[in-house]
């Protein structure tokens, strides 16, 4: 090129680029001078990288971060004002996406908008640089998280001290304490660990007998450590071949499980409107759980049956694994179904993956890398699914006379309750009888303007009649229906063009009539009309449908006494085109009564009139009654469902498949084909490529022994989750899990077998103490076992095991186990009741039901030693091991002392203790005797019918404890009740 023309080309550029960079820093210093203060002032609380916050998906303090948008869309669009998010925000032209919000302000002044709005007509200059800043979990850094990485089974680290070691396990844990400088501490005593054991893996203590056989074999076995271990598994073994293991670690599911016996809402309406508070087959759940876990049943099937046992291939009708769909059905229910959808994801994920799944119902969640599609790819899954009336049968415990006496009650019930809806209808039928006109006529004027129209007023006005929603609302609004589809389609004529009436009515009555499946005697009456008001069709219905109610009435009683129909199909479908009115041979069962029931528009009064309630409760508590599984089963149509904008229903965003969790899942994700979806769902839970689904088994299980989790947060891995103590650890457990065939069983063996289970709690007796305690106060790297407190379930049938009462039987409907007369079942039966949870195992931290609760926490408050001094159950455990052989037959107080003590604390008394036991003695000989406390006063009955009646907690059968003052020795069997020795394990 020549230089000149070079020259020239070069001059025009730059004379360009001044223009434009005259008009960049026009705008930038507009900007500058308007935009950003304005942005930062109202704004960036909100929606700003730098504080965190991202409303809706957005922030505002990058160009890049308006650029992008938030859930709906990029905020601003350059150069067109109107068409940009933020000004329609700011001018409040949308209440849902106004802002700044009310309680931050409010709308903007005019002025600011103005600026806004010329700075976006301008091309909204921004000079701010930077990335947009992800404020969600879809990061990098996220998906990196080591929970989300396979699990690799790793190799056994070196240690120096190999002759410590007993199991792998200790191989990993000494490793740690090497690294830091730290030794183990010595054993625990074998009284302890024994006690230790039992309460492990049965929540119950060794009785003497046992404690004295394991004593003996230990002092046998002294210094031969093959021998002591041979001895402990013994004992490991025969504790987790008992049923009492399952009723432990059944317990520990069902805190994970959110188990409850009841529905924690009161207010139940649409389909399951007329089923009572209380949940009649729960505890076939929980035996299922107990049942599982006693026959080590591998826990991917575990957790595949509780999902989708319904759709497993050998599955029979009444198959006994059809009690684990509990676990998607024992859950709190909401009046909203898409609660209960999200309670379902919570617990699912939380139980089998240890991921809060259910954070991201609004948007993507803000720490682990799961995308809001994510969440309603699960949300179609549990909303393809439902409950079933008829929940399959499962086989009965009672005895032949107990089944055959629930059977008569309960044809009695079913029979009234039968005979009850068929009085109910029959008195609506008699108030439509004797108003036919006037309840046609509000019928067509409710269905074009509403029960308080002022139309419907004027009807009511008129002929004098009271508004009756029981009839009102019944006939239906469906323009397609036989019956009343001509009426309600000339009723939304009447509502859409009422002028046009009178001109449009005749074609539009027409077109109604000549539907195929219109009612012949409803196509007779009307065919010529020409009405000039909606009047004129409703008094036409009136008039053709008068002489046929002496044969609508003859139908209601020939179905009621299970006879054939006597009238023409025209006028049978004329009686049950209001009320249903099926044969009594369909109303056979209770679920077939509910079934109808549920299309009858009743006030609650009616409703509390039948007798379901009975009926449910009969189920629940009668010793013949059958169990039932409280199952589920797909819907006709599964159906994928559409994101919510911000959690919204009423803003559906785009279809989300039906799929698995993207973080957990490998090359391309393949939507669910199978129904629902729940079985491939469950199988990728199960799947051993999984790598949260055994971490948090593991985690647990760990927990349970140790007294802490590897991970803290049992029900949280994510992000948020601190780093396991010991990785490797974990993965170590994890993958001999899966690789063992999913036994529980096994690893309780294995870890219970450790040297590092076996340590005395102790910390004090560890040489390396001092610098522990520095390093590592909070005993996270296992150099003493952890000393615990026993768990309410643990306390009460302790108390129940020293009464010699304790009632061994395994499974079956729940009980009271807080108010008297006592039941001395095991806790793990008693009746929980999620919204009304009873004062006493609250105040010893049981589970909050209402949610997935894998940990329970550890409190020492007064009210727990208030039960000691004054419930009445630690009163009768004084008085009854008081007259216990061992202590009855003793010949002296010493003797008495080292029995108790054996009894309470499966441990002989030291010097000092016996002294000071028999100075208590001694004194409380010389005390005055207390004055006899009154008889208990009878808890007053809740109203029939009322909230409180269907609340009410169960009763059981018997007496109450007798209120005679303790003598001297049941006092000092409560003292040591009392102590900390009794509710603590070394």
């Amino acid at each position: 090129m020549p230089f000149s023309r070079l020259v020239f080309a070069l001059t025009l550029f730059a004379a360009r680029d001044l223009s434009l960079a005259a008009d960049d820093r026009a705008g930038i210093s507009f900007f500058e001078a308007n935009i950003r203060p304005l942005l930062a002032d109202h704004c960036y609380d909100c929606h700003s990288s730098e504080k965190g916050q991202s409303k809706g998906g957005l922030t505002l303090d990058t160009r890049a971060g308006w650029m992008t948008g938030g859930d709906s869309g990029a905020a601003i669009v350059p150069g067109k004002p109107e068409e940009s998010l933020l000004i329609k925000a700011v001018r409040y032209d949308d209440a849902d996406l106004a802002m700044p919000p009310k309680k931050q302000g409010g709308k903007l002044p005019a002025a600011d908008i103005a600026r806004l709005e010329q700075w976006v007509a301008m091309g909204a200059p921004d000079p701010r640089e930077g990335a947009v800043k992800k404020l969600t979990g879809l990061t990098p850094e996220a998906r990196a998280h080591w929970a989300f990485q396979p699990v690799e089974k790793p190799a056994l680290p070196a240690v120096q001290h190999t002759e410590w070691c007993r199991t792998e396990v200790d191989r990993f844990i000494l490793a740690k304490l090497e690294a830091a400088g730290l030794e183990p501490s010595a054993p625990a005593h074998p009284d302890a660990l024994l006690r230790r054991l039992f309460y492990d893996l049965w929540g119950l203590p060794p009785t003497p007998e046992q404690a004295t056989a394991f004593a003996q074999q230990w002092t046998a076995a002294k210094n031969d450590a093959q021998a002591q271990d041979a001895a402990l598994e013994r004992v490991v073994d025969f504790l987790l071949r008992s049923p009492h293991y399952g009723e432990r670690w059944g317990r520990h599911w069902l805190d994970t499980a959110r188990y409850s016996d009841t529905r924690g809402h009161v207010s139940m309406g649409g389909k399951y409107r007329y089923e009572d508070y209380r949940y009649a087959y729960a505890w076939t759940y929980r035996d299922y759980v107990i049942a599982a876990l006693n026959t080590d049943k591998p826990y991917d099937q575990f957790i595949i049956e509780q999902l989708a046992a319904d759709q497993l291939p050998d599955i029979q009708p009444s198959d006994a694994r059809l009690a684990a769909l509990g676990f998607l059905t024992v859950g709190k229910k909401f009046d909203n179904p898409n609660d209960v959808i999200d309670e379902q994801i919570d617990t699912t994920t939380k139980a089998f993956l240890g991921l809060t799944v259910s954070c991201a119902r609004c948007h993507d969640h803000k720490f682990d890398p799961i995308p809001i599609a994510d969440y309603y790819s699960l949300h179609g899954v549990f909303a393809s699914i439902e409950e079933r009336y008829e929940k399959p049968p499962l086989p009965s415990s009672g005895t032949g006379a107990e089944a055959e006496d629930y059977r008569k009650k309960l044809t009695d019930l079913e029979q009234r309750n039968r005979e009850h809806y068929y009085d109910v209808v029959q008195r609506l039928f008699d108030i439509l009888q004797k108003q036919l006109e006037a309840r046609v006529l509000l019928h067509g004027w409710i269905a074009a303007h509403g029960h308080e129209s002022p139309q419907a007023f004027e009807v009511k006005k008129r002929y004098g009649i009271q508004h009756e929603p029981e009839v009102d609302f019944q006939i239906t609004l469906n323009t397609r229906d036989p019956v009343w589809g001509p009426l309600n389609a000339l009723a939304k004529l009447a509502r859409d063009q009422p002028k046009q009436f009178a001109k449009l009515a005749p074609d539009a009555l027409k077109k109604a009539l000549a539907a195929p499946d219109v009612n012949p005697l409803v196509a007779n009456a009307l065919a010529s009309l020409q009405p000039q008001s909606l009047d004129d069709v409703a008094v036409a219905y009136a008039r053709f449908i008068t002489p046929h109610l002496p044969e609508m009435q003859a139908v209601l009683k020939s179905r009621r006494a299970a006879q054939p129909d006597t009238p023409e199909p025209a006028v049978v479908q004329l009686a049950t085109s209001i009320w249903p009115i099926p044969p009594a041979s369909e109303l056979a069962t209770t679920e077939q009564l509910m079934a109808s029931y549920q299309q009858l528009r009743l006030t609650g009064k009616t409703t509390r009139s039948f007798l379901f309630s009975d009926i449910n409760e009969l189920r629940l508590t009668h010793p013949g009654a059958p169990g039932a599984a409280m199952a589920v089963q797909d819907v006709a149509k599964p159906r994928d469902s559409r994101v919510f904008i911000r959690g919204d229903e009423h803003k559906p965003g785009p279809v989300a498949p039906r799929q698995f969790l993207e973080c957990l899942s490998t090359g391309q994700r393949q939507p669910f084909r199978k129904g629902s979806g729940r079985l491939e769902l469950a199988r990728h839970i199960a799947s051993a490529s999984n790598p949260l689904t055994a971490r948090t088994a593991m985690n647990r299980v760990w927990m349970h022994h140790l007294g802490e989790g590897l991970v803290p947060t049992p029900d949280d891995l994510g992000t948020m989750s601190e780093k396991p103590s010991h990785p490797e650890l974990l993965d170590y457990l994890s993958a001999r899990f899966a690789e063992g065939g999913w036994s529980l069983k096994k690893l309780h063996k294995l870890i219970v077998l450790s040297a590092t289970y076996r340590q005395d709690a102790n910390p004090h007796t560890n040489r390396t103490a001092a610098r522990a305690s520095q390093t590592d106060a909070g005993n996270r790297l296992l150099w003493h076992a952890n000393l615990r407190r026993l768990d309410f379930e643990s306390i009460r049938d302790s108390l129940l095991l020293l009464t010699g009462k304790l009632d061994p039987s395994i499974g079956g409907q729940p009980v009271n186990i807080t108010d008297e007369p006592f039941s001395y079942r095991r806790s793990i039966y008693g009746y929980v009741d999620r919204l009304f949870l009873s004062d006493l195992p609250t105040q010893f931290d049981f589970a909050d039901p209402m949610q997935p609760n894998s940990r329970r926490i550890s409190s020492i408050v007064p009210q727990q030693a208030l039960f000691f001094l004054n419930n009445p159950l630690v009163i009768e455990v004084s008085r009854r091991m008081a007259t216990r052989p061992e202590i009855a037959n003793a010949r002296t107080d010493q003797e008495k002392i080292v029995a108790l003590y054996r009894i309470i604390f499966q441990r002989h008394p030291t010097s000092d203790e016996i002294q000071l036991t028999l100075t208590f003695l001694a004194r409380a000989t010389t005390l005055p005797p207390p004055k006899p406390t009154t008889k208990p006063t009878p808890k007053k009955e809740p109203a029939r019918g009322t909230t409180a009646e269907k609340t009410a907690p169960l009763q059981n059968e018997g007496t109450p404890v007798p209120r005679n003052p303790l003598t001297p020795l049941e006092l000092l069997v409560q003292a040591l009740i009392c102590s900390n020795e009794f509710v603590h394990v070394n």
